[in-house]
């Protein structure tokens, strides 16, 4: 396991307000639908920000992931087109974390969910790029 001397290392922040913020400061609300909704009427949630909606199940248990591209020309269920165990992160990682693990990847978002794998929201990458920018 990595250490303090790995995180300054990393040139992590070891001072300050995002030495210790979490992503749960800044988790939004997301569009959600369940497996048997139908995909046309899923399209008409996504809106905003977000090109997506969180698959969950009446607990609100995240199953998957409904992208608007994939199911812009389609139709049938969500269950038919969504893609299964999405990535997730849990509200407890540090703000400097998910910079650092967004800057070594393609993605836009993270899904954010409690330890039982209750949605809680989503991160943007954006988000976090203007807290960096506010704490500089």
């Amino acid at each position: 396991m990595a250490g303090k001397a790995d995180w300054v290392a990393m040139g992590m922040p070891t001072e300050g307000l995002l030495s210790k913020a979490t992503i749960q400061t800044i988790v939004r609300e997301v569009p959600v639908c369940r497996l048997e909704d139908d995909v046309t009427d899923v399209k008409s949630r996504i809106a905003g920000d977000w090109t997506f909606s969180v698959v969950v199940d009446p607990e609100r248990i995240v199953l998957g992931l409904l992208d608007l591209v994939t199911i812009q020309h389609s139709q049938g269920t969500v269950e038919d087109l969504m893609k299964p165990a999405p990535l997730t992160l849990r509200p407890s990682v540090l703000i400097a974390e998910a910079i650092a693990y967004f800057e070594q990847s393609d993605l836009k978002f993270a899904i954010v969910t409690k330890s039982t794998g209750e949605l809680m929201g989503a991160i943007r990458k954006s988000d976090l790029e203007s807290v960096k920018q506010e704490q500089s």
